[in-house]
């Protein structure tokens, strides 16, 4: 025991005990402190980019190069002989001799008149994708059609007048409209001088009058006649008396259910025995309703009776209570 207490003691001694070691100041790296690898270069080279601005540098002809002047000679020269071409197809000089249909489509060839620029053009056109034969006609009967708009307008529209249309009701209008209302009522005129009034028709009768084809009425009317009564209804009127037949489907029924005979004597004589038999139960039920009702009306007078009869006993008690105890008070005194 007493080397345990020893070395009990010893342990507890804070002299020779040692101490809790001190967190450390700086924290253990791990995947939430690290930092991403590079951050601080990266940085340091975005300020340093802050620092000196970049200036915009623009380049000049002798950086990208240019064009030499036998090029743009040559581009202006074709741009000059397309525009002729297209002047020259616009006012049809390919058609100012026969077209060869022969013409070779890779290149250029010699026609019958020698002309190479004719041949050219007409192989153009015939290759082109623009019609210009069309488009010189749309152009034309354009021209012509708002030309003559403008010389309508300065004549026609000039003033207004009033004028009497087809109906007689008086317009007023340009003098064009004027004129051709006036040639329309001319040629109704000559045609129907009153187109425009429902026709009268010719078989009116006037005054009294016999008509013969109701007593002798011609064959398409006879027919006419007989094809509508061979298409009337000929059912019997009245119909027949038709009845529920029971058997001709299987069925539960209900209890009430009562299936007729399918003979009309027999059936008669069954409809007349059930009805016997229904006004025999009415009869009972109002015998019973009225034995009810005076059941009901003999038990309410005997319990009024009852009633009255208890009330009375009550008084009669009451006062020979009261009595007693009057008399009682009197020979007391």
């Amino acid at each position: 025991l007493s080397s345990l207490i020893s070395q009990d003691s010893a342990s507890n001694d804070p002299a020779t005990s040692r101490a809790r070691a001190r967190p450390s100041k700086t924290p253990k790296s791990d995947i939430f402190t690290r930092h991403n690898k590079g951050t601080q270069k990266r940085a340091a080279a975005d300020l340093a980019d802050d620092a000196s601005p970049a200036s915009q540098v623009h380049q000049r002809t002798e950086d990208i190069g240019s064009v030499d002047a036998a090029t743009l000679h040559r581009s202006k020269r074709r741009m000059q002989e397309k525009a002729r071409i297209y002047g020259d197809l616009r006012s049809g000089m390919y058609l100012a001799g026969e077209s060869d249909e022969d013409d070779d489509e890779a290149g250029p060839r010699k026609d019958p008149g020698g002309d190479d620029y004719l041949a050219r053009l007409r192989r153009k056109e015939r290759e082109g994708l623009v019609d210009f034969d069309r488009k010189w006609g749309d152009e034309e009967r354009m021209a012509d059609v708002d030309e003559a708009d403008d010389d309508d307008d300065d004549d026609d529209n000039a003033s207004t007048v009033s004028y009497e249309d087809e109906l007689g009701r008086t317009r007023h209008g340009t003098r064009a409209e004027a004129a051709r209302a006036k040639a329309a009522q001319e040629s109704s005129a000559a045609d129907d001088p009153e187109r425009w009034r429902p026709t009268r028709p010719d078989n009116l009768i006037y005054g009294p009058a016999v008509q013969p084809l109701a007593f002798n009425p011609s064959t398409a009317t006879t027919s006419q006649m007989d094809y509508l009564a061979s298409r009337r209804d000929r059912s019997p009127t009245p119909p027949e008396e038709t009845h529920y037949d029971p058997d001709k489907e299987v069925r539960t029924r209900g209890t009430g259910f009562y299936a007729f005979s399918k003979d009309e004597e027999v059936r008669r004589r069954q409809m007349e025995e059930l009805m016997h038999v229904r006004e025999e139960t009415q009869r009972e039920r109002e015998e019973r309703a009225e034995r009810r009702a005076h059941r009901e009306r003999v038990r309410d007078e005997r319990r009024g009776k009852v009633a009255e009869l208890r009330t009375r006993r009550r008084a009669d008690t009451f006062l020979a209570g009261l009595g007693g105890d009057l008399a009682a008070g009197s020979g007391v005194v």
